[in-house]
Formats: structure tokens, C-alpha cells, sequence
């Protein structure tokens, strides 16, 4: 081992220690952020698929289902996909590839906090870029120019964007793979919400439009799928063949052969468009009813509504931190909400509340947390 090598302290995933403490039995889980029927077994395979062999899978994922994913992407081949188990390895590797101990990384924030929590424990020097309210949470290609500088070895981004539910256009990708390009910095983005927009085509990739981008995405959202573990990582053909495969070596070796096989049903032309489909409608069936009852309870509660389901950022006008009040809706009224101040970064008034939910069970986690507002 190396004088220069540090001890690796991966500090706490704050979102995910606040979730384990609180989603039991008999609470409404508000925090979730995929799909509110996930898929079963029988919805992608029928008996004739019984005798699927359990072995292990391929280091890389099995050939067809690298050919499925590349296929989601502009200009990928099946030789840019490496298969992960979820895209939380996909993030693992992609981080100890591209980024080492004493780097400048630019991170861009608020973020689902795994990829930034990753910069954190390999020991980077970390400079935040800040998605700002003024703006509407949206990027802003020249203000990410000012803090990204020629030191910088990577930038790290979340998009769709979790939890402000922002979507980046296609100018806004390249102008972020202009700025890279510019200091031969890496891109490392989680694009796990891509596909779950509201309508349309997937939003722009990273990985479609620069070459040293590592991306990571799953079946977890949009396909309703998230109980396979299976997801992916898109990068450099050099890259995949390489030390990123080199890497899930120490890791999983491979993901479950079991899941493969379902994702490639799922991934089929027919059985995606099928999924795509049925996702959206239903994030867009309940965000309907969710806006309801947001547009009730302006004098509490505003928000900025977003382009993609599951997820809404709401801005608290309580006059008790959201932590608070996220505790008080918890213990009086059994339903889970994220509170923003403890949760991520730079959102102290923040909650975020996950609509996706039957309407039945959203109803009523909603007039639990009227209640909560009612006694305060």
C-alpha cells in the first residue's frame, strides 16, 4: 500500500439512516420514490420459464441484456454497458474509477447523496454547486462554469433530480459536457429517474453526448422493477473492459442470473413500451389528486411542481423546522415524510413527499398530515 493511501470513511447516507429508523409495518411510507404497484413475477414470465438455470451471471451481464440497455441510449453499444446489482454499485465503481484521494470534484447540489457521500469518503476536495430557488432549482450552465476550475478531475450531477424534480433540456447537457470537456474532467451523473418524465422521449444522457461520462441508472423506477436489484453503468468501452469491471470483481462479481433474465423481458420492445406506459400513468394519475390538495394549502405549503413523478420538493411555511414536523406527522399520524434539513443539503425549509401512491393510501396519509397541521 501506498504512503499517499487513506483510510476510505464513507460518511453517513443521512436520507437513507433517517428512512431505516421509521418505515415499519403500519406506517404510510411518503419517502418512497418508486412506482406504487410494483410489478410481479407473472406480469413478465409465464411457466414456460421455469427452468431458468441459476448459475452465476457474467461479470459483464449477459450479451442481450447489454444490447437492451445500450439501446436506451444514443450512440452506446452493447461494449459501454457494464450490468450492476442496482445502480449503487453502478455509483460505487463509477466514483473509485474516475476519482482519488486529494482530487477537486465540483458536486452538484441538493442531490440523491450517494454519488456525493462516495466523493466524500474516497477523501476528494469537494466543491458544491448549488441548484438555486431563484432559478427554480433548474441548472445553470455559467454559474456550474464559475466553480468548475482547471484542477477539477470530475463533476457530479443527479438527473432527473432528486428531490427537486427538475429535468435538464438537451442544451443544458451539452453545455455541462462543454464545461467537462473544456478541463478533461470526468462526468459522473445518477440518471436513475431517467424515463420516469411525464411524457415524451427519456431525457438527454450524459453518456450520449461525451465520452468521459459514467452514468448509472436501474429497473427501479419508471419499470416498476426495483426488487431485482438490477441496474447498470454506461461509460468508455476502455472503461467497462477495464477497471470498472476490474472493480465489481471486489464487489458482486455479477448480479443475480435470475434478475437478468426478467430485465430482459422487461426491456423487449413490446414489454418496455408496455412499462414506460403504465408508469407514467400512474405517477400522472396521482400527482393529479396530489395537486388537489396542494393547491389547498397555499398558506402553508408552496412548491415548484416537477417534470418527472415520484417526488415533490415542497417549501414549508410551518413555523417549526421540517425535522419537526416530519417527527410530529410520524408519531401522530403514522405516515413518513422527508424532512429536507436532515435528509440533503442546502434545503432547510424543504420536505419532500412522495404522491405516488394508490389513491386510497394517499388520501389518507394527506389527512393524516392535516391533522399534524390542524394541532399546531
Amino acid at each position: 500500500m501506498s504512503e499517499e493511501a487513506a483510510t476510505v470513511k464513507i460518511p453517513d447516507f443521512e436520507l437513507e439512516r433517517w428512512k431505516s429508523k421509521r418505515i415499519w409495518p403500519g406506517i404510510i411510507d411518503l419517502t418512497e420514490t418508486g412506482l406504487p404497484e410494483p410489478l410481479k413475477v407473472r406480469d413478465l414470465l409465464g411457466d414456460e420459464h421455469l427452468d431458468i438455470s441459476l448459475d452465476y451471471a457474467p461479470l459483464f451481464g449477459t450479451e442481450r441484456l447489454r444490447e437492451l440497455i445500450s439501446g436506451l441510449y444514443k450512440n452506446t453499444k452493447k461494449d459501454n454497458v457494464l450490468v450492476t446489482s442496482s445502480t449503487s454499485e453502478g455509483n460505487m465503481i463509477a466514483a473509485n474509477v474516475a476519482i482519488n484521494n486529494g482530487d477537486e470534484v465540483v458536486v452538484q447540489l441538493p442531490s440523491f447523496m450517494q454519488l456525493p457521500g462516495l466523493a466524500e469518503g474516497i477523501g476528494t476536495r469537494i466543491k458544491p454547486y448549488y441548484l438555486e430557488e431563484k432559478d427554480g432549482f433548474e441548472l445553470n450552465v455559467d454559474k456550474l462554469r464559475e466553480t468548475v476550475s482547471p484542477k477539477t478531475k470530475a463533476i457530479i450531477l443527479n438527473f432527473p433530480n432528486n428531490p427537486t424534480g427538475r429535468v435538464l433540456s438537451e442544451k443544458q447537457v451539452k453545455g455541462v459536457c462543454e464545461i467537462a470537456k473544456e478541463h478533461d474532467a470526468w462526468i459522473l451523473a445518477d440518471e436513475v429517474y431517467r424515463g420516469i418524465e411525464f411524457e415524451g422521449p427519456f431525457s438527454p444522457s450524459f453518456a450520449e453526448y461525451y465520452d468521459k461520462a459514467m452514468v448509472t441508472s436501474s429497473l427501479s423506477k419508471v419499470w416498476g422493477l426495483a426488487g431485482l436489484r438490477l441496474g447498470w453503468l454506461v461509460g468508455p468501452k476502455d472503461v467497462i473492459a477495464g477497471p470498472a469491471s476490474a472493480y465489481k470483481e471486489y464487489t458482486s462479481l455479477g448480479a443475480s442470473l435470475l434478475s437478468e433474465h426478467l430485465a430482459i423481458r422487461a426491456l423487449e420492445e413490446d414489454m418496455r413500451k408496455k412499462l414506460i406506459a403504465r408508469g407514467r400513468k400512474l405517477v400522472k394519475e396521482a400527482l393529479g389528486f396530489y395537486e388537489g390538495w396542494m393547491n389547498t394549502h397555499k398558506d402553508v405549503f408552496s412548491w415548484i411542481k416537477p417534470k418527472f413523478g415520484v417526488i415533490t420538493l415542497v417549501k414549508s411555511r410551518l413555523k417549526l423546522p421540517p425535522s419537526e414536523f416530519a417527527d410530529r406527522v410520524y408519531k401522530k399520524a403514522k405516515v413518513a415524510i422527508v424532512p429536507c434539513d436532515v435528509a440533503f443539503t442546502h434545503l432547510d425549509d424543504y420536505l419532500r413527499i412522495s404522491y405516488c401512491h394508490p389513491q386510497p393510501i394517499l388520501q389518507k396519509a394527506l389527512k393524516g398530515i392535516d391533522t399534524v397541521i390542524a394541532s399546531l
